[in-house]
């Protein structure tokens, strides 16, 4: 919005200017640091990485065969325009790609897709547009959705898609286990069965396969390989380099980057206080702190010799707001 000229100001503006608020500065994506053009970005997965409570140490073995590293080499050194009208691997179960390759039969049986994940926007959801039923059914795959109507929705969306990719990829293999029996692990591997076995595979596609769905399999990324938000873009562009996000979309992830930090800060302490079990009630390890804790640490601090808060513990009766029930009376209780 530029203003007029006022003259009884004797003032013109200088330039033209904007009543809105300023924009946030933008989030720049830099090239990684490699020391030749044909070096690789290397990811190995880490279960210290991830969120312990949407994970377990073994469903990250099966997803991801034994912390398998995964491997990334810059695109663009042979990359053709006819390259976006197809699917990359992304992960060596994890493609991305435009809608149209969906729809490619051949292609999908092929590349051995088991799941689809569609990432629309609401309208194309009611609309029923950008939805490959019929193939889907065809070749018995299975058909997910990630339905929003902008940016801001997809850190909502997120969770549950990188649940649902987590949780195909786990049924899948659970059909085809070694054993009806428990899980074989040996020398901390989980053993995969090799003969006949069809691992999980899935697409992840919008209209452009550069959008939303990339911000899919970013956000797939940073949640089970514990990349951060700049790791994670590098390596989706370095798989496919038509990739585009713009700033709106590198907002939401950095966003979506903070929540996850916090989970995994608040899920790993819950854990560490975990609870221990007796006569089959819980009691916490952790105990709060007493008044005589609270004074050792006024002393620590290089504390006065008679603390300023004493007062309010003059004259005070020893309470406690709760105490153990005897094991007759607890009996009688729960009677």
């Amino acid at each position: 919005m530029e203003p007029a000229t006022s003259p009884r100001h004797g003032a013109v503006p200088a330039a033209p200017y904007s009543m809105r608020p300023p924009s946030p500065p933008s989030i720049v994506i830099p090239a990684p640091v490699l020391h030749h053009a044909n070096e690789h970005i290397k990811v190995v997965p880490s279960y210290e990485r991830v969120d312990p409570a949407s994970l377990s140490a073994d469903d990250l073995k099966i997803i991801t065969q034994n912390y398998k590293e995964q491997l990334a080499q810059d695109s663009a050194l042979n990359w053709a325009y006819e390259n976006r009208r197809v699917a990359q691997p992304i992960l060596d179960f994890l493609f991305l790609g435009p809608s149209s390759i969906a729809r490619d039969r051949e292609w999908l049986r092929k590349a051995g897709i088991t799941m689809l994940l569609a990432t629309r926007d609401s309208q194309m959801a009611v609309m029923q547009l950008m939805a490959p039923k019929r193939v889907a059914q065809e070749l018995g795959i299975q058909l997910e959705y990630v339905d929003v109507s902008g940016y801001n929705e997809l850190i909502r969306a997120f969770p549950s898609a990188v649940r649902k990719i987590n949780d195909h990829m786990l049924n899948v293999f659970h059909r085809q286990r070694i054993s009806n029996t428990q899980m074989q692990v040996e020398d901390g591997q989980m053993v995969i069965p090799n003969d006949n076995f069809q691992r999980g595979k899935v697409l992840v596609f919008c209209e452009t396969g550069n959008d939303r769905s990339a911000g899919v399999v970013v956000a797939y990324l940073m949640s089970v390989f514990g990349l951060n938000m700049v790791e994670a873009c590098q390596f989706v562009h370095f798989k496919r380099f038509c990739v585009s996000l713009n700033d709106d979309l590198r907002f939401v992830l950095r966003s979506y980057e903070d929540l996850l930090t916090a989970q995994r800060t608040v899920h790993q302490h819950e854990l560490d206080s975990s609870l221990t079990y007796t006569n089959g009630h819980s009691s916490v390890l952790k105990q709060k702190r007493g008044i005589e804790a609270t004074r050792d640490e006024d002393d620590e601090m290089g504390g006065a010799e008679e603390s300023i808060d004493d007062a309010r513990f003059l004259d005070r009766q020893r309470f406690v707001p709760f105490v153990d029930m005897a094991d007759d009376e607890m009996a009688g209780a729960l009677n």
